[in-house]
């Protein structure tokens, strides 16, 4: 049963973790059956250090998974919608809010495969731990509509093992969005930036 299921099968066994995060201390409530339990996945964190916000961003936290990347930027930026398919995840997603007394109001988690369920909203980051296991066609289908639901100039992040594809990956979004950047490749992972120029 992959951490991208639905409903996961696997036995719940709840732990607490803790981390630093853009220098705040977070506390996230994670379970069996869903991404990287037990430990804030390498590659999440890299990501989380690295996105660049602003205050007036509106942002997609796309598998969110139980909430890291979005509950880290909360109270950085205007708004947050954390979707899933997972719907473990997103239980915990809920909890972890909470848990870590986010403030912002504009923090939304929602059950969605990909962007099925996002409908017209458009946002200024969308950023995503992609889950490769999933395969090509999955990863393919994420970019080229990311860049449907980007206001012009929007970002779209992404974070990606150099082994697991990361240079086919990068050609694939510079051939949807006709650019893209290696923000930075460090532990194995690297950091990918593509941005939905204007009126394209």
């Amino acid at each position: 049963m992959h951490y991208f299921s639905k409903n996961p099968s696997s036995k719940s066994n709840i732990k607490i973790i803790e981390d630093i995060l853009r220098g705040k201390k977070f506390k996230f409530k994670t379970d069996s059956g869903v991404f990287s339990y037990g430990k804030i996945d390498k590659g999440t964190k890299l990501l989380v250090e690295t996105v660049e916000v602003k205050e007036d961003d509106d942002i997609l936290d796309l598998g969110c998974g139980y909430g890291v990347i979005g509950i880290a930027l909360a109270d950085e930026v205007n708004s947050v919608l954390m979707v899933d398919i997972n719907k473990r995840a997103l239980k915990l997603a809920k909890e972890n809010i909470k848990l870590n007394n986010i403030r912002n109001e504009n923090v939304e988690v929602k059950y969605s495969d990909l962007f099925e369920n996002i409908k017209d909203k458009k946002f200024d980051k969308i950023i995503t731990n992609p889950p490769i296991r999933a395969g090509k066609e999955v990863l393919h289908k994420l970019v080229d509509e990311a860049k449907k639901y980007l206001k012009d100039n929007g970002e779209l992040w992404l974070v990606i093992q150099t082994k697991q594809g990361a240079k086919s990956l990068a050609n694939y979004i510079e051939n949807v969005f006709g650019n893209v950047e290696t923000v930075k490749i460090k532990g194995g992972y690297r950091i990918l930036r593509a941005i939905r120029k204007n009126n394209e």
